[in-house]
Formats: C-alpha cells, structure tokens, sequence
C-alpha cells in the first residue's frame, strides 16, 4: 500500500521582507501619478518533507526573498513591457513617456523588471520568478506550490501562486 503524502506548509513574512520603491501603473487608458509604496512580501511553499523532514529551510527562503526585495528598494519600478509606455534608454538615464507625460530617472536609480506592469499582481508574479531561479540549486521535488503576496498598503496585497513543477 502506497504511504498517503501529506501536504506542508512554510510561510515567511515580516521582518526584512520589504522594500520601499517608486511606481505609477497605467490603467483605462490612464497613468497614475507617480507614487510609492513600503511593500511587504510573504512567500509559502507547499509540499512534502524531505530527508530532513522539512518542507524547506526558512532561512534560505528568507535569504532568497531579501536578497530580491534588496534589488527593489529604494528604486523605480520600470515595467520593461507596458505597450502603454515608451522606453528610451541611454547609458545615463531611462526616459519613460506616457501621452504628454514625460519621466527621466537616473538609469541607477531604476530596476527593470520583465513585467507589463508594476501593479502589485505583476510584481508578486516578478519575485516568484525570482525564487523559482533560486530554488532551482536545491533539490525541490518533494515541493508542490509555490505562493508570493505582496502587500503595498496594509489593507491591500495580491498574490500569485503556481506550481513548481510541469504537471505531466
């Protein structure tokens, strides 16, 4: 008789788990203003235990989720994507135009992210990527899920959850 598997789950959250980053979205054939936001970010990761009997270590999911909120803080977010945008990018700067409106930041001043837009879905979206890169050097196949929410008000986050591995 096969052994039933029992699903786990670890969350971590709080703590360093944040970045504070600039941003506007485009909407409704709108732009926002251009705002920010002290984000917050939990991760879970669902699955059985390994060897160890760990779903997976804390400490390396919260160094891997630092490490990623490093990269944002205290950056504009700069959806690589949005068909609403142009992007003009020199050594120095980037240069972001929306209709009349007109933006140039410091080139070290802005992170370019592979998303459409820097809504907070996209961004949990962005640092599940990130991880699932990340987690690619330990040995995950005991693991089903993988789920990031990322919170930009304290009454607000979105999250995004997916699968860890091609279901077959």
């Amino acid at each position: 008789m096969e052994e039933e598997q029992i699903l786990r789950k670890v969350k971590i959250e709080g703590g360093n788990l944040r970045f504070s980053s600039a941003h506007f979205i485009t909407y409704g054939g709108k732009c926002e203003r251009l705002h920010g936001h002290n984000y917050g970010v939990l991760v879970e990761i669902e699955g059985t235990l390994n060897e160890d009997n760990l779903v997976f270590d804390f400490t390396v999911l919260k160094r891997f989720t630092r490490e990623i909120c490093q990269k944002l803080n205290h950056r504009f977010l700069l959806p690589l994507h949005n068909p609403h945008l142009q992007l003009a990018a020199t050594p120095e700067a980037w240069e972001i135009q929306f209709q009349d409106k007109r933006y140039v930041f410091p080139r070290s001043d802005v992170v370019e992210l592979p998303i459409d837009n820097s809504t907070a879905e996209r961004i949990a979206e962005y640092v599940c990527s990130e991880l699932m890169v990340m987690l690619g050097q330990y040995n995950i196949s005991h693991l089903h899920t993988i789920m990031v929410g990322v919170e930009e008000a304290p009454t607000q986050m979105a999250y995004y959850r997916r699968p860890l591995h091609n279901e077959e």
